[in-house]
C-alpha cells in the first residue's frame, strides 16, 4: 500500500463512490417502495374495474388497457430492483481499476475508474464508474502505459495512457493499490488465483488477459472457435464474452432468451450458473442435446445420456467392446453417416412415401398424381414433412370447396331414408363430418410419419442400406454396427446416445424445426466431445444464430481429435466470418501441477504456464485398498488443515467411486457426484468420475488408482490428464498394484 497523496486522493475518491452510492441506494429504495404500492394498487383496480368473463367483450377492451399498463409499471418496476441489486454488490467493491487516459488533441486527463457496473452522478451527468464491457475499459485490459487506440461508436479513437492502477476494495475499504507500467494484471492475477474454489464458477472481470478481451468483445465474426488449453479460461470467457454482448444489446437487439449454452451436462451448467446473475445479467437458457431430443421428441422416446454413454465405453468387459463402441459413436456421428441419412430421406421420398387414392364427391385424385405433385415440390427445397403438409392442405382445400355441393347430396341422400324427417339437418352434418374425419385420417396415412419407424427401416433392411450407402466409405465392421443398431432400436426408450443425435438430425431435416427461431446467439462448450453430426444439427437448429465455440482437443474422452476437427466445424458453418484462435496459456494449477499434467501429452512446449509455485504432486503406493484408503482420508485432513475447502477424489468411472464412496462414507464427511443426481453443491469433499469432472476445478484433486490396469490405453492418458488438470493448488495420486506406465 502506498501512504502518499496518492492513497489520499483514492480514499477520497472511494468515499466520494460509497456516498454517492449510500445515497442512489436511499432514493432507489424509496422509489422501489412507492412503485410497489402503485403497482398492487393499480392491480387491485383492474380487478375491480374490469370484467372477468371473456364473454364481456365490451369490457374486454378495459383490461387490455389496464394491462397495458400494468406490464409497463411492472418493467419499471423490475428494472428499478435490479438497478438497486448493482448498486448493492457496488457498494462493496465498486471499482477494480483506473486509467488515466488523455484523447487525442486534448490536453485534459479523463481518470477512467472501471468496474462491474456503470456509475453515474445524476446531477452532473459525469461517469464516475465504467462498466467494464464500455468500449474505453477494452484500453485497460488490452494495452500498457503509452500510445493507444479503442473502438468506440463514433468510430476509433487514438490517445495515451499515462497510469493503470489495480485496486483491491472489499466491504467499500480500500485495501491496497498497484501502479505498473507495465500489465499489472498478473500480480493481481496471483493475487486471484492463490484463493480458494467455490462451489460456482468465478466472474474473471479484474484478470481478464488481452487475449481474452479480444475474444470476448469481438462483434465482427459470425463464428469464433476457440482451442484453449485446461485452465486457459475458455469457459468462463465464453460467458463473460455473453455478457458483453448482452451489454450491446441495444445495438445488437440481443436479451436473456435470445442466447442459448450448448452443455455437456447439468452439473457443468449449475457449476456455470452464478457467473451471468454476478454480471448484473440474467441467466439464460442451457441445453444438454439430450433436452434438445426430449423436446423435439415431446418424451415419446428417451435416450441415453453422454454421461451414461461414457460409462458404458469406460466399463467395457473387454478391450474389442471398448473399442466397437468407440467406433460405432464415430460412426453414426460422421459425415458418411449424416449423408446416408440425407439419401435415405431422398430415397423415402421417391420410394417410401404410401400415398393413396382420394375419393371425394365423385371425383378422384389418384395417388400417382399426388406422387408427381408432390416430386415437383421437391423445387421449393424444404423438408419433406412440410411439402407433405402443403399437399394436404390443397386437397382440404378442395374438398372445402366441394362441401356444399356434398352436403347436398348427402342430404338428398338422408331424406330418402325414414325416421329422420325432424332431423335430416343434424343428420346430414354429422355425416359429413364423420366423412370428412375419415378422409383427414385417410390423408394423414401418407401426410405424416413416425421417424422413428423410418430410422428403423433403414437399419432392417441390410441391402437396402448398403444400397443407399454406395459410393460412400462404410466402417469395416459395418454389419456388426448394424446388427448391434437393430438391437438397440427394440427399447425407443433406451436408445444408444448415437441414435439419439441420428434421430434429431434425421427429425429436423425430415420434418424441420421452428423451436429456436429467437436464439441469435449459441455457446458451445467441451466442443472436442462432439462429432460433425452434433454441428450440423446446431446449424439447422439455430439457423439464426450466431456462435462461440470452446474446447480442448486434449481432452476428448471417446475420440482422437486432432486440431482439423475445428476446420471441420468451421467448413459445416460455412459463415462468410469465421475466426479460430488458440488459448495456450493456463491459468487454473500451480505451476508443478501444470507442468506434471502436461508430460502426460508428452509436448511439454505446447502449453505456457502461469508462474504460481506451490507444492510439487505427489504419487502413493499402497499395498492393499484398505490402507490405500487411509491414507487417503489422512491426505484429506491433511488439505483440509492447509485451508482448502475444495477436495475431489477423481475415479476412473461410477462404479469405482460408488464403491469407494461407501468405504470411505462412515469414516469422513463426503458426498458422492453421480449423474443421476444433479443437485449436489459442488462444495466440501467431493467423489465423482472423471467425465463428471470435466470443465471442473477443485482446490485439491486426489486420483484414485493411478495403476495400469486403470489407465493403460491413449483413452485413458486423456482420462488422467482431464483428472490432473482439476487441480488448483494440490494434487495426489494413489494407486496399489503397478504404476501406470504414463507416470513413470
Amino acid at each position: 500500500m502506498e501512504y502518499n497523496g496518492k492513497h489520499s486522493e483514492e480514499i477520497e475518491y472511494l468515499n466520494e463512490i460509497i456516498d454517492l452510492l449510500k445515497s442512489l441506494l436511499e432514493y432507489e429504495t424509496k422509489q422501489l417502495e412507492n412503485q410497489k404500492a402503485d403497482l398492487i394498487e393499480s392491480r387491485r383496480e383492474m380487478w375491480e374495474n374490469t370484467t372477468h368473463s371473456s364473454a364481456d367483450f365490451e369490457k374486454l377492451t378495459d383490461f387490455n388497457q389496464y394491462l397495458s399498463a400494468l406490464q409497463a409499471q411492472t418493467f419499471t418496476y423490475t428494472e428499478l430492483a435490479k438497478r438497486i441489486s448493482k448498486h448493492e454488490k457496488m457498494l462493496d467493491s465498486p471499482y477494480f481499476a483506473r486509467i488515466d487516459f488523455t484523447e487525442e488533441g486534448y490536453d485534459d486527463i479523463e481518470k477512467i475508474y472501471i468496474g462491474l457496473f456503470n456509475l453515474m452522478d445524476d446531477e452532473n451527468h459525469e461517469i464516475k464508474v465504467y462498466d467494464w464491457r464500455a468500449p474505453i475499459s477494452s484500453l485497460y485490459y488490452r494495452n500498457e502505459v503509452g500510445p493507444v487506440e479503442y473502438k468506440a461508436p463514433a468510430g476509433l479513437i487514438k490517445g495515451f495512457v499515462s497510469l493503470k492502477r489495480q485496486f483491491k476494495i472489499a466491504k467499500g475499504k480500500m485495501e491496497y493499490f498497484i501502479d505498473s507500467n507495465i500489465n499489472i494484471l498478473d500480480e493481481m492475477l496471483m493475487v486471484a488465483l492463490s484463493k480458494n474454489m467455490t462451489s460456482k464458477m468465478k466472474t474473471i472481470v479484474e484478470t481478464i488477459q488481452k487475449q481474452q478481451d479480444l475474444i470476448i468483445r469481438d462483434l465482427y465474426n459470425d463464428l469464433l472457435v476457440v482451442q484453449g488449453v485446461a485452465g486457459s479460461g475458455k469457459s468462463s470467457v465464453a460467458l463473460h464474452r455473453i455478457a458483453y454482448l448482452m451489454y450491446q444489446g441495444l445495438n445488437l437487439n440481443l436479451r436473456a432468451n435470445n442466447v442459448i449454452v450448448i452443455s455437456p451436462n447439468p452439473l457443468f451448467s449449475k457449476y456455470i450458473s452464478n457467473v451471468l446473475p454476478e454480471l448484473g445479467e440474467e441467466n439464460i437458457n442451457e441445453y444438454t442435446f439430450e433436452n434438445i431430443f426430449l423436446k423435439l421428441f415431446e418424451n415419446k422416446l428417451s435416450m441415453k445420456t453422454k454421461s451414461e454413454n461414457y460409462e458404458n465405453i469406460i466399463t467395457a468387459e473387454t478391450e474389442e467392446l471398448r473399442d466397437f463402441l468407440r467406433k460405432y459413436d464415430e460412426f453414426k456421428g460422421s459425415f458418411v453417416f449424416s449423408k446416408i441419412l440425407d439419401r435415405f430421406i431422398e430415397y423415402y421420398e421417391h420410394k417410401l412415401i404410401p400415398f393413396e387414392d382420394i375419393y371425394y364427391n365423385g371425383k378422384v385424385i389418384e395417388k400417382r398424381e399426388l406422387a408427381k405433385a408432390f416430386l415437383l415440390s421437391g423445387k421449393l427445397n424444404m423438408p419433406t414433412g412440410k411439402k407433405l403438409k402443403i399437399i394436404e392442405r390443397r386437397i382440404l382445400e378442395k374438398i372445402r370447396d366441394n362441401r356444399i355441393e356434398r352436403r347436398k347430396k348427402i342430404e338428398k341422400a338422408v331424406n330418402k331414408l325414414n325416421n329422420h324427417e325432424f332431423e335430416t339437418m343434424s343428420f346430414t352434418r354429422l355425416l359429413s363430418a364423420k366423412e370428412t374425419l375419415a378422409l383427414t385420417e385417410r390423408l394423414k396415412k401418407f401426410t405424416e410419419f413416425d421417424i422413428f419407424e423410418i430410422y428403423k427401416k433403414l437399419f432392417s433392411d441390410i441391402s437396402l442400406f448398403k444400397n443407399i450407402a454406395k459410393g460412400l466409405e462404410l466402417p469395416k465392421n459395418i454389419d456388426e454396427i448394424i446388427s448391434y443398431t437393430n438391437t438397440a432400436l427394440n427399447d425407443p426408450y433406451n436408445l444408444p446416445y448415437a441414435d439419439g443425435i441420428a434421430l434429431i438430425y434425421l427429425k429436423i431435416k425430415a420434418e424441420g424445426c421452428d423451436l429456436f427461431s429467437d436464439i441469435k446467439q449459441v455457446v458451445v462448450d467441451e466442443a472436442q466431445d462432439y462429432y460433425p453430426i452434433h454441428y450440423q444439427i446446431l446449424k439447422y437448429l439455430y439457423k439464426y444464430a450466431r456462435f462461440t465455440i470452446v474446447g480442448d482437443i486434449n481432452q476428448s474422452i471417446e475420440k482422437s481429435n486432432e486440431l482439423s476437427l475445428y476446420d471441420d466445424i468451421i467448413s459445416i458453418f460455412n459463415f462468410e466470418k469465421s475466426n479460430k484462435i488458440f488459448l495456450n496459456k493456463s491459468y487454473r494449477s500451480s505451476y508443478e501441477i501444470g507442468k506434471f499434467s502436461t508430460k502426460l501429452l508428452g509436448d511439454e512446449n505446447y502449453t505456457e504456464f502461469f508462474k504460481r509455485n506451490e507444492e510439487e504432486p505427489v504419487v502413493f503406493k499402497s499395498n492393499s485398498s484398505s490402507s490405500l484408503q487411509n491414507e487417503i482420508i489422512k491426505t484429506i485432513e491433511k488439505y483440509k488443515t492447509e485451508g482448502f475447502s475444495s477436495i475431489a477424489i477423481i475415479c476412473k468411472n461410477r462404479k469405482e467411486a460408488s464403491d469407494l464412496y461407501f468405504k470411505l462414507s462412515n469414516k469422513i464427511n463426503i458426498k458422492l457426484i453421480d449423474y443421476l443426481d444433479y443437485d449436489s453443491v459442488l462444495e466440501g469433499t467431493l467423489i465423482l468420475p472423471v467425465y463428471l469432472a470435466k470443465g471442473l476445478e477443485f482446490d485439491a484433486v486426489i486420483v484414485y488408482q493411478a495403476n495400469d490396469k486403470s489407465y493403460n490405453s491413449e483413452f485413458d492418458k486423456k482420462l488422467l490428464y482431464i483428472a490432473c488438470t482439476r487441480a488448483l493448488h494440490r494434487l495426489s495420486l494413489f494407486y496399489t498394484g503397478k504404476l501406470t506406465k504414463f507416470l513413470k
